[in-house]
């Protein structure tokens, strides 16, 4: 997937590093880790070249921010074989 100019723009593992308006939020990870720290972890796509990122914010990580994740990866086929063997 080619990313857009706005996508290529953003700078990953940086604290504060902004986004763009394209960017369309899906929602927080609920994470028991992350709201220990009191971290907060949310999932973004790009409406314009449909980029998916993830947003860390994390004030003790200065390389919390911005991470390109691929959420595209078509999932394995479920299995037809009900453990019958080929005779």
């Amino acid at each position: 997937m080619t990313l857009c100019e706005d996508c290529a723009a953003i700078v990953p593992n940086q604290a504060g590093a902004p986004g763009h308006a394209n960017l369309i939020s899906l929602g927080e990870v609920r994470a028991l880790h992350l709201a220990r720290r009191r971290a907060t972890h949310e999932v973004f796509t790009c409406a314009e070249c449909g980029a998916n990122w993830d947003y860390l914010r994390d004030k003790r990580d200065p390389t919390a921010g911005w991470t390109r994740c691929d959420r595209s990866t078509p999932a394995a086929a479920p299995s037809t074989d009900k453990g019958e063997r080929a005779a």
